[in-house]
C-alpha cells in the first residue's frame, strides 16, 4: 500500500511538473520561421539559456568575492530582477494589442539578462567585455582628454532615470567602483551604452 502511495505521489507530481513547464518549452525551435508562433518559441528558448548561463555566473561570482561584497551582488541582484521584471513588462504593455507583444517582452528579457551576464563576468575577470572605454577612446581621436567625456555620453544615450534602473545601477557601480576603480559616472553610463534603454 505505500509503495502504490509512493508512486502516485511521484506520478501526481510529475504530472503537475509537465503542466507547470510551458507548451513552448517542450516545442522545437524553428530558427527559419518567422511566424509569431515560432518567434516566440525560439525566444522563450534563448531566455531560458541565457538565464541558466547567468545563474551560473552569479553563484560563480559570489565565490570569488568577499562576505561583504557578497552581500552587496545579492541586493544588487534582487535589484537588478525588479529593474528587469518591470521594464520588459513596460515594453511588452505598449506593444499590446499587437500580436508581437511577447515577442517584444521575450527580446528585452534576452536584452537585459544578456547585459546582466556581462557586468557578473566583469566583475569576476576585470575584463571590459563589452569595449566601451576602446569605443569612446577611439571616438575621442587624438584630443582625448577633451573628446573622451563628449565621445562617452554620445556612446550612452539620453539618461535614464527610471528609478529601478538607477537603484540597480548606483548598486553595481558602487561595487564596481570599490572592486575595480571605476568611475561611478562613468560606469553608469557604460552600462546605459550596453543595455540600449532609450534608443
Amino acid at each position: 500500500m505505500i509503495k502504490l502511495k509512493a508512486l502516485f505521489e511521484l506520478v501526481a507530481s510529475a504530472s503537475l511538473a509537465a503542466l507547470l513547464v510551458p507548451a513552448h518549452a517542450q516545442e522545437a525551435c524553428n530558427p527559419d520561421s518567422f511566424t509569431n508562433r515560432d518567434l516566440i518559441i525560439c525566444g522563450q528558448q534563448t531566455f531560458e539559456k541565457v538565464d541558466a548561463v547567468l545563474n551560473e555566473q552569479y553563484k560563480k561570482a559570489l565565490v570569488s568575492l568577499t562576505p561583504a561584497d557578497k552581500k552587496q551582488l545579492t541586493d544588487v541582484q534582487k535589484k537588478w530582477v525588479r529593474f528587469k521584471e518591470a521594464y520588459c513588462e513596460d515594453i511588452y504593455k505598449s506593444a499590446l494589442p499587437g500580436a508581437e507583444a511577447p515577442i517584444e517582452r521575450l527580446a528585452c528579457l534576452v536584452q537585459t539578462t544578456n547585459a546582466r551576464l556581462g557586468e557578473l563576468i566583469a566583475l569576476q575577470t576585470g575584463l571590459p567585455l563589452d569595449g566601451f572605454y576602446k569605443a569612446a577612446s577611439v571616438m575621442a581621436g587624438q584630443d582625448r582628454e577633451k573628446g573622451l567625456t563628449a565621445s562617452m555620453a554620445r556612446l550612452g544615450g539620453d539618461n535614464f532615470d527610471e528609478p529601478l534602473w538607477r537603484q540597480y545601477v548606483d548598486g553595481h557601480c558602487e561595487m564596481s567602483e570599490r572592486v575595480f576603480r571605476e568611475d561611478i559616472a562613468n560606469c553608469a553610463v557604460r552600462m546605459r551604452f550596453q543595455l540600449p534603454l532609450n534608443r
